[in-house]
């Protein structure tokens, strides 16, 4: 391993002409894989014997097999697509992952057979005897009660190793409050508890555990997943970095805007913010090096841009899915509803590296040394025609399953017609395989969620949290934004979007609601903030894995995206005072939307101005401050603080540009009295 680090780390890479390795060679593909092991458990797999191996391998097929089957002859019953599905999730995760980050890596200890055999054993139960189990009425006996606490154990061991311990931590509070909550004091007191009366609701029914979270999962969740694998697979990632490059790589700051842009492309079809980080950083970051910036700021870049992905359509991450599934609307209408917010995200870090750029007097590269637009589009463009048919299918609202199977069989047809994007039998078989794998998070995730969401219906905890909220916030709209940010941030510090949106979901967007936020628009805000929260010290995945690939200090690097995203924490709070905003008819006329787009966008500006302190030039102290109360004041719904936000912007363009005037007049005056 010591050797391949050698091969182009970043700091070699740093130090290395432009036209020669970050253009023309890639990076490392171990050190790659190394860094995604260090900064996220779904990627530290074990070596796996040959048998263990053709095991994983041959469930990992079976997931996505099952999903094309299903997405073709129609979804199973309910409890039993869940739990097919979770068996097969549940058999691999154990196999693959290691109980801890230190545990050995070349063999498969005897409880994980043990746990792997468990999962199969107790979600086949629920497959084999769906019948006698429906027909019960949600009436358990002991042996579904015993089946119900073995795979809750085995979900939450799996979350804690596999996604993530606060989240493991989470539930296992909410279940321990289902069982003693007849014992809480005051306005927590609820129903005696008891295994009975959990397994009658979450086990013996499509809740709970086979609740709508998993049921996403098991269908159109995946099945995204393995259109994303073999899109891939044909050089999609590729396609994009060259089309950013063309569009950007030539400006000022151009390499952080490749990265900009490059991950606002590549997060179309991957809503993970870690993978995305290595998917596009590993060729970005040294890049940006390469040109001058800090490696703390290099990361941070990359960090923020692979962070929003879940925010473009229209892949968007799981945690849109589940949202359409939860509050009961067409996708196409979640999808829709990223459009504005997605692109206020990328404009507000796109600003920031514009500034940080001029601050630095950093150039482009030259356009001699970059790829050509058109040369990108006929080598790979034919790769667009799956995405837009998805889009084209989600706008015109076919089911989404069907949507992601068009754009996978599309994909499969149109890669041969290039050499550079044709698959081998072996890439594809791989691509299946990868993907059934790639999907064991979601489901134990779900899965596990789910068990939150079935203690919050079940012991109505999510009311009495909601309207503690209120009586915090005294009914205050602004107030609650406030708390339900600071919430979803917490929450987001080691839980993935999925979790975080789920419990605000259940939790706070109700609370929302009944302040007059439509439903879309309540549920958005607490997901955007869920996303927001991967990038929020002390926990970010995105700025470890960024901070791992720019060789600096993950603290620091992680500071640094925050700081960088912080225009981005105005956009939920435009889009809540002007629902238009969404584009789900939540009220407004089109100017009303046009001009909350127009001063959301100064107000972004304003903030990256006043974060950074530079406009034309670097700014005084006191500047900075005027230039963040202006960002500040745009996001308030009314013309007169719009208004203002837009003078400020004015008033130090003009004065900074008169300032530089007068000291250019100054500078020669003073250089014809020397002469």
């Amino acid at each position: 391993m010591e050797e391949s680090k050698k091969k182009l780390s970043p700091e070699d890479a740093s130090a290395t002409p432009v036209s020669e390795a970050p253009l023309n060679a890639e990076f490392d593909a171990e050190k790659a894989d190394e860094i995604l092991r260090e900064v996220s458990a779904e990627d530290n797999e074990r070596q796996l014997n040959k048998v263990t191996s053709l095991i994983v391998n041959g469930f990992s097929l079976f997931i996505s097999l099952f999903l094309i089957y299903t997405a073709v002859f129609g979804a199973f019953d309910a409890l039993r697509q869940r739990s097919i599905y979770l068996l097969a999730a549940m058999t691999i995760l154990f196999l693959v992952y290691p109980a801890f980050t230190k545990s050995k890596k070349n063999t498969v200890p005897w409880y994980d057979y043990l746990f792997s055999l468990g999962s199969f054993l107790a979600c086949g139960y629920v497959f084999v005897n769906y019948v006698p189990i429906l027909s019960r009425i949600g009436i358990s006996n002991r042996t579904d009660q015993l089946v119900f606490v073995i795979l809750t154990v085995l979900v939450l061991e799996g979350t804690r190793r596999l996604v993530s311990g606060a989240l493991a931590l989470v539930a296992l509070v909410f279940l321990v409050y289902a069982y003693f909550g007849n014992y809480m004091p005051g306005m927590f007191r609820t129903r005696a508890g008891g295994i009975a009366r959990m397994t009658d609701y979450m086990f013996m029914i499509p809740e709970g555990i086979f609740g709508s979270p998993l049921g996403t999962a098991a269908t159109y969740v995946s099945l995204f997943v393995l259109f994303s694998q073999f899109l891939n697979e044909c050089g999609m990632g590729d396609f994009s970095r060259d089309v950013a490059l063309s569009l950007t790589g030539h400006k000022t700051g151009g390499p952080a805007k490749v990265a900009v842009v490059s991950s606002a492309a590549f997060g179309t079809i991957s809503g993970a913010a870690a993978a995305n980080v290595v998917g596009t950083g590993t060729f970005t970051i040294p890049l940006m090096k390469n040109v001058g910036y800090p490696p703390e700021f290099a990361g941070a870049v990359e960090a923020c841009a692979s962070t929003g992905g879940q925010l473009i359509p229209p892949v968007m991450g799981a945690a849109c899915f589940i949202m359409a599934e939860y509050i009961g609307i067409p996708y196409s209408k979640v999808m829709l509803a990223g459009l504005i917010p997605g692109f206020l995200y990328y404009l507000s870090v796109f600003l920031t590296v514009d500034v940080r750029s001029k601050k630095l007097g950093l150039t482009g590269i030259p356009k001699d040394q970059l790829p050509k637009l058109k040369d990108a589009m006929r080598e790979r463009g034919h790769l667009l025609i799956p995405f837009l048919a998805v889009v084209y299918m989600i706008i015109r609202q076919y089911t989404i399953s069907r949507a992601a199977l068009i754009g996978l069989i599309l994909t499969v047809l149109l890669a041969p017609i290039k050499k550079s994007t044709r698959m081998s039998f072996k890439q594809m078989f791989n691509a299946l395989v990868v993907s059934g794998r790639k999907t064991v998070s979601f489901g134990v995730s779900c899965a596990c969620v789910g068990l939150i969401i079935g203690v919050v219906t079940l012991t109505n905890v999510g009311t009495v949290l909601g309207n503690a909220v209120l009586q915090l916030s005294q009914g205050n709209l602004f107030i609650t934004l406030l708390l339900v940010m600071i919430m979803s941030i917490i929450m987001g510090m080691g839980m993935p979007t999925v979790a975080v949106y789920i419990v605000q979901a259940a939790v706070t967007a109700p609370v929302l609601m009944k302040l007059g936020i439509p439903m879309l628009t309540a549920h958005f805000f607490c997901f955007y903030f869920g996303i927001i929260a991967c990038i929020t010290p002390p926990v970010a995945v995105p700025s470890y894995a960024a901070a791992a690939i720019a060789g600096c200090n993950p603290g620091k690097c992680g500071w640094q995206a925050f700081k960088m995203a912080m225009p981005a924490f105005l956009v939920p709070f435009v889009f809540v005072y002007e629902p238009g905003m969404l584009l789900n008819g939540g009220g407004g006329s089109v100017l009303d939307v046009v001009l909350c787009i127009f001063t959301a966008i100064i107000g972004v500006y304003l903030v990256a101005i006043g974060m950074e302190g530079y406009l034309l030039r670097n700014l005084v102290k006191w500047k900075q401050i005027i230039a963040l109360v202006g960002g500040l004041l745009c996001i308030v719904p009314e013309h007169i603080t719009d208004l203002i936000g837009f003078i400020v912007l004015i008033y130090l363009y003009i004065s900074e540009k008169s300032a530089i005037k007068k000291a250019a007049a100054s500078a020669g005056g003073q250089g014809a009295s020397a002469e």
